[in-house]
C-alpha cells in the first residue's frame, strides 16, 4: 500500500493572515484563521467490496461521525478514494477506482459536480486519478494513464509501459486547461513556481521511478533519476525551492522506506527511514511501520533544527498507520490507522472501521476518534474570520 506526502498548499494554508484597515468608523481590524475540524478520508477496501468514505471529526463536540458525503449526496464515493483537498470553498476528492474527481462544498459536503476523466482528459489518460494539489484557480490530478492500459485494478501491475498524466483543470468551469505527459504511475505532485513537480512511481517496478520537473507554460520536462529514488509517492518543495523532499517507499524488500532530499545540485540524499510522511510548516510528521509490522510512537522532524523526535503513540499500537499530519491552524497531530485484525493479531483489518488519534503540539495524547475503513488522506476544514477593534 502506498502512503503520501503532501502539497505545498499544506504549508501555504498555515499562514496567518493579519491586515489593519482604518475604517470610516475609526476601527481597525485584522483577519485570523479558525479551526473547526477535520475531513478523514477512507479507501475502504475494493477487494471486500466496500466502498469508501469521509468522516468528519468536530472539535467543538469532540466527535466524530462517519459516512458524511453518503449522508448529505445519497450515494458513496466509490472504490478506492485516494486523495482529498481544500481549495477555496471547494473541496476535491480523487476517486481511482472510478477515474472520477468529486468536488463538493468544503462546508456543507453537498455536491456540486462529479468530473469524469476519462470523459475529461480521454479514456487513456484519464484512469485512475491520483493525488491532488492547486494553484492560481487551477487543481491539477495526477493519473495512472496510459500506464495501466486499462481501468481494472488487477491489472495495474502488470506493465509498467506507457506514461501517466496530470491534468489541470479550472475550479470555476471545471473545463480541462492543459494536460501534462508525465512517467510511469504519476502518484504525489505539486506546484513550485512555474514548475509541476511529479513522482513517478512505477508502480514499485523499480526500473523507472523518476522525479519530473515540468515547465507549465513550454511543458519542457527535467527527468531526475537516482539509485535512491526507487518508489516515489509524494513530494513537496521549499519555500526558497532549492530543495525537493520526497517521500520514497521503497521496494517492500530490501530498499527502506524514507525522506530523500533532491539539493539544487541535482545530488539526492537520504534523510530518514519511514512509511508514510506529511510536511506542514516546518515539521516532518511521519511515522515508519513496514508490513505485517506495528508501531508505537510517530515522528516529528524539524527542518530549521534538523533534528527528529519520536513521540509515544499513547495507545496500545499503530496497525499499519496510513496518515500523520497536522492541522496548520492549531498544530494538533493526527495520526490515523487501521483497526487491529482479531483473528490474526497485530495484523491490521484491512475490512473495518480504523481510527485517529489526536495529540496536541508536544504529542500529548488528547482523543481517539472512529473513522471509516482503509484511512489514507485528512485535509482541515478552516474559516477566516474579521476581528474588529
Amino acid at each position: 500500500m502506498k502512503k503520501y506526502l503532501l502539497s505545498m498548499a499544506v504549508l501555504l494554508s498555515a499562514t496567518l493572515f493579519t491586515a489593519c484597515d482604518d475604517k470610516d468608523n475609526g476601527k481597525n481590524s485584522y483577519v485570523i484563521p479558525v479551526a473547526h475540524g477535520a475531513y478523514v478520508l477512507c479507501s475502504g477496501n475494493t477487494w471486500s467490496g466496500i466502498n469508501g468514505s469521509l468522516t468528519y471529526i468536530d472539535y467543538v463536540s469532540g466527535t466524530s461521525a462517519n459516512d458524511q458525503f453518503y449522508a448529505k449526496n445519497g450515494r458513496t464515493l466509490g472504490g478506492t478514494p485516494n486523495d482529498i483537498m481544500i481549495y477555496g470553498n471547494k473541496m476535491y476528492i480523487t476517486v481511482t477506482d472510478e477515474n472520477t474527481v468529486e468536488v463538493v462544498d468544503a462546508k456543507t459536503l453537498s455536491s456540486i459536480k462529479q468530473i469524469k476523466l476519462t470523459d475529461l482528459m480521454g479514456k487513456d489518460k484519464g484512469v485512475a486519478p491520483r493525488r491532488l494539489t492547486a494553484a492560481d484557480g487551477l487543481i491539477y490530478v495526477s493519473t495512472y494513464g496510459g500506464c495501466s492500459n486499462t481501468s481494472d485494478p488487477e491489472t495495474w501491475a502488470i506493465t509498467t509501459e506507457g506514461n501517466g498524466y496530470v491534468a489541470a483543470i479550472d475550479t470555476i468551469s471545471f473545463s480541462l486547461k492543459e494536460i501534462y505527459t508525465a512517467g510511469s504511475y504519476p502518484e504525489g505532485i505539486t506546484i513550485a513556481g512555474s514548475y509541476l513537480v511529479v513522482a513517478n512511481s512505477d508502480y514499485s517496478a523499480v526500473t523507472k521511478a523518476s522525479i519530473d520537473l515540468i515547465n507549465l507554460k513550454t511543458k519542457e520536462t527535467k527527468t531526475i533519476t537516482d539509485s535512491k529514488i526507487t518508489n516515489p509517492t509524494s513530494v513537496a518543495v521549499t519555500v526558497s525551492g532549492t530543495d525537493i523532499f520526497v517521500l520514497d517507499m521503497g521496494d517492500y524488500a530490501t530498499v527502506k522506506g524514507g525522506i530523500r532530499v533532491i539539493k539544487n545540485s541535482g545530488s539526492v540524499t537520504s534523510l530518514f527511514d519511514c512509511t508514510n510522511a506529511t510536511f506542514v510548516g516546518h515539521n516532518i510528521y511521519a511515522a515508519n511501520c513496514t508490513y505485517g509490522e506495528t508501531v508505537d510512537h510517530f515522528m516529528v522532524y524539524d527542518l530549521r533544527t534538523n533534528s527528529k523526535r519520536d513521540y509515544p503513540s499513547g495507545v496500545d499500537k499503530f496497525y499499519y498507520p496510513n496518515v500523520v499530519t497536522a492541522d496548520p491552524i492549531t498544530g494538533h497531530i493526527f495520526v490515523a490507522s487501521y483497526s487491529e485484525n482479531a483473528d490474526y493479531p497485530n495484523t491490521p483489518n484491512y475490512s473495518a472501521n480504523g481510527y485517529v488519534v489526536e495529540y496536541d503540539e508536544n504529542g500529548k495524547m488528547l482523543k481517539e476518534y472512529s473513522c471509516g475503513v482503509g484511512p489514507n488522506a485528512m485535509a482541515f476544514n478552516m474559516s477566516y474570520e474579521e476581528i474588529i477593534y
